[in-house]
């Protein structure tokens, strides 16, 4: 195991193919209100290769359409593109899987989220509040992206 804290790093791993499990997390404190705990964690297939190689990883991009508060409303039914992006260059290979939960409570507590096509419906609460999303998605070749974002838009 190795650390990091950014992003970019030189990580020795010894030869031949193996699994890999890289993990990020992010966390804003006030006045942030948005997006103050994101996390992102992939397993991957790699295997010695002779020069600098992208990783096969993806993410996941929500595009809900927001106000300019980047607010939805509360007490009615949502519909978010969602899509899985691959990183340019890389062998991630396209989706197999995605499945997507939802919380209302900072996730505290989550439920499934109905994805159809390329987006997921939700159904927001009455009450004014935050939806936070985590998703989870395998390519064909067995990579996987989790990625969670607590407090992903507004609700009033």
């Amino acid at each position: 195991m190795a650390e990091s804290p950014s992003l970019t790093a030189d990580l020795p791993v010894p030869a031949g193919r193996a699994t890999y499990r890289l993990a990020a997390e992010a966390e804003r404190g006030a006045p942030a209100t948005l997006s103050t705990r994101v996390s992102a964690t992939w397993t991957f297939h790699s295997d010695t290769t002779p020069a600098l190689t992208r990783l096969p990883v993806s993410v996941v991009r929500f595009t809900p359409a927001l106000d300019a508060h980047n607010t939805a409303p509360a007490g009615r039914r949502f519909t978010v593109p969602v899509t899985v992006h691959r990183l340019p260059g890389s062998t991630a290979t396209r989706p197999r899987t995605l499945s997507v939960e939802v919380s209302y409570d900072d996730g505290a507590t989550w439920q499934k989220a109905q994805v159809r096509g390329p987006a997921i419906v939700l159904r927001h609460p009455d009450t004014p509040g935050f939806v936070s999303l985590r998703a989870k998605s395998t390519d064909m070749t067995g990579n996987t992206v989790e990625q969670t974002v607590i407090r992903a838009y507004r609700i009033a």
